[in-house]
């Protein structure tokens, strides 16, 4: 008896990365007019918003909307605040969402679909498979100290970038054949200046007056931290002309290094069949406003993996 012929289940899995999160938008596109559409979408974070909105059919919509982001309006929306768990409510940019869901529950949506979230109290990975699509959405990109926790099920949840940022294991147990993963953290540390530029200019005489290093309002720095001449003093002081990091500057940079770490771990024991890696290492991840060069890198990402793609599926012959 002839076997019949089955195609194989495509899984598309959208990793985190905050705004760089509208690369997977390009990625999306360019396999669509390759002829190549998932059967099922797996995200974290962010990845976990543009695949519930592409899963709902709506990913011109999205497109559109975040091509006429301003920086203006990405502050309006992001909500800022000081209690609650987070620096930031949030509450604006998911009651648009609302708003385009409907109500719509994740068993409604026109392909399967998984968000990735973390529990607070122990860190365990928590896979959102039922219920509404918006609340999913929303306990995913709930990054710790920036968006206010949600709660859920008995548990405060946070990113899903906490324990799986990439979540190729969930796709997995979608009945997977072939996981087509998106990471958008590989390259972010590559030493992007963090609070301004430092002086190089050669070191001065030893008896001279140390320099005085100002602060952006030209103010000094405290005493302990002026630079000085050699000493065995184990406080750490700046160099001429430099600048402390901004308190976002410094958030950031920290959740990239905690992304890259987790990603790298995770990926090595669970590793898609094809993993797609754009190249955002010049976008911050308040960097809403700049979409067209984000998606422009998805799909140049897809491009550059294309021969590895249409072989892994087949598509060569």
């Amino acid at each position: 008896m002839q076997r019949r012929f089955r195609p194989p289940r495509i899984a598309l899995v959208l990793g985190g990365g905050a705004a760089r999160g509208w690369a997977h938008i390009g990625v999306i596109r360019a396999l669509h007019e390759a002829g190549i559409k998932p059967d099922v979408v797996c995200g974290t974070s962010i990845g976990a918003l543009v695949g519930a909105v592409y899963a709902n059919g709506d990913l011109d919509w999205l497109e559109e909307w975040v091509g006429r982001l301003t920086w203006q309006a990405v502050v309006r929306l992001l909500d800022p605040r000081f209690t609650g768990g987070g620096l930031l409510g949030g509450r604006k940019l998911i009651n648009l969402f609302a708003d385009r869901f409907d109500g719509c529950l994740i068993g409604e949506l026109k392909m399967p679909f998984t968000a990735v979230a973390t529990e607070l109290d122990t860190g365990r990975e928590v896979w959102l498979q039922e219920g509404s699509v918006v609340d999913a959405v929303r306990a995913s990109i709930a990054i710790p100290g920036i968006f206010t926790p949600i709660w859920h099920d008995g548990a405060w949840l946070v990113d899903g970038g906490l324990s799986n940022p990439v979540p190729v294991s969930a796709a997995r147990a979608l009945r997977a054949d072939c996981v087509i993963g998106v990471d958008l953290n590989h390259d972010i540390l590559n030493g992007r200046d963090l609070g301004g530029a430092v002086d190089d200019t050669p070191v001065p005489d030893p008896d001279a007056p140390p320099p005085v290093a100002l602060r952006r309002n030209g103010k000094p720095f405290p005493r302990w931290l002026q630079p000085g001449p050699p000493t065995t003093d184990v406080r750490v002081r700046p160099p001429p002309g430099a600048r402390v990091p901004s308190l976002l500057n410094s958030i950031a940079q920290s959740i990239d290094i905690m992304q890259v770490r987790i990603t790298r771990s995770r990926l090595a024991g669970e590793p898609a069949d094809i993993m797609i890696q754009p190249r955002l290492g010049g976008m911050g991840i308040f960097d809403f406003h700049r979409a067209a060069p984000a998606i422009e890198e998805g799909k140049a990402a897809v491009a550059y993996m294309m021969p590895a793609i249409r072989a892994r599926l087949g598509l060569d012959g």
